[in-house]
């Protein structure tokens, strides 16, 4: 953060309960997030069965470990009681017109596409496969680029955020600075620093930000948009102990992290949604809408909440067998 010249002071709000509702930043170096559990394990948030894949990856040729992920996603849809029940939640409220075998059916599809996805990942950062990309809306990422300030992307968990930020930063010609919850076991956070350090040298323009305990990760933020830098964020999940807000669309009422809008509320930067989608194996589109919130105006928290929401759905209606968050964040109304 040396780099960073000083700029106002940030709001009160960004650094005290409003951001992070129940850890106020004075208290961030004595409460552990939520989320993070020093207890590693060989279960799902541990780095066994990361390694066991590339250990596999390494003996089998590409086309057999496609034909393995769908028996391997059903076994793991079936194991993984909690998730699999959020997200069948999710896609009920989203998609009523389903019976419950077709809902069922349609959770696995996001087990499957998690699993195709994350063999991608491991194929590029592990063994140099490329990524074909296709990308979208061009005149909205030469907006963005050309915008003179701080800027807010906004995306969800769909695709695939580690190898899409790195493109997009390269594509900017900017620094781009990345949000990340840490993972919930040390052996896997280990795992994921040196994947996450590697892009890094590879890409200097892409920085990668971890939302965990003393990190003071909003007065960092702020920071780094007042200074003119570009910050993305996943605006679609809700998890540790972050205060969420609802809002509602077509019917539905969608719980959503709340920093990200205090953010843009506060800060007035830009907003812009960039979405990511699987095509086929090893290749995705990147899809960049136009600003959802100019830079400057005068937008109520609940305004922009509703604007992304309108941009998210839209997204999320065309790829939900993308949309990877494993908490139940959808309702019907």
């Amino acid at each position: 953060m040396d780099r960073l010249q000083s700029g106002a002071p940030c709001p009160a709000s960004l650094t005290g309960r409003r951001f992070y509702k129940p850890m106020p930043c004075e208290a961030t170096s004595q409460t552990q997030p939520a989320q993070a559990v020093h207890r590693d394990s060989a279960g799902l948030h541990g780095a066994f069965l990361t390694r066991s894949l590339l250990l596999i990856l390494r003996i089998l040729p590409m086309w057999l470990c496609v034909l393995l992920t769908r028996p391997g996603a059903l076994l793991i849809y079936c194991l993984a009681g909690p998730q699999r029940r959020a997200v069948c939640a999710n896609l009920e409220a989203m998609r009523p017109e389903d019976g419950p075998f077709i809902c069922w059916w349609h959770g696995f599809r996001v087990f499957h596409q998690f699993g195709l996805t994350y063999l991608d990942r491991l194929w590029h950062l592990h063994f140099g496969r490329e990524i074909q990309w296709e990308l979208t809306g061009a005149e909205n990422m030469q907006a963005l680029r050309d915008e003179p300030g701080g800027v807010l992307v906004f995306t969800v968990h769909a695709g695939n955020y580690d190898m899409g930020s790195a493109l997009f930063a390269s594509k900017l010609g900017r620094d781009l600075h990345t949000v990340r919850t840490p993972e919930q076991t040390a052996s896997l956070r280990e795992l994921r620093s040196k994947e996450l350090a590697g892009q890094e040298l590879r890409q200097p323009h892409l920085h990668v930000h971890y939302n965990e305990c003393g990190s003071h990760l909003g007065l960092q933020l702020c920071k780094l948009l007042q200074a003119g830098q570009i910050v993305a964020i996943q605006g679609d999940r809700v998890v540790m102990e972050v205060s969420a807000t609802h809002l509602q669309i077509d019917g539905m009422d969608f719980r959503l992290p709340r920093g990200p809008l205090v953010l843009a509320e506060m800060l007035r930067v830009p907003c812009y949604p960039v979405f990511l989608s699987r095509q086929g194996l090893m290749s995705y589109r990147a899809e960049i809408g136009p600003a959802f919130r100019a830079a400057g105006e005068e937008v109520a928290l609940d305004e922009i909440g509703s604007r992304w929401l309108v941009a998210m759905h839209a997204f999320l209606m065309r790829h939900w067998d993308q949309w990877f968050v494993f908490e139940h964040l959808v309702t019907r109304v």
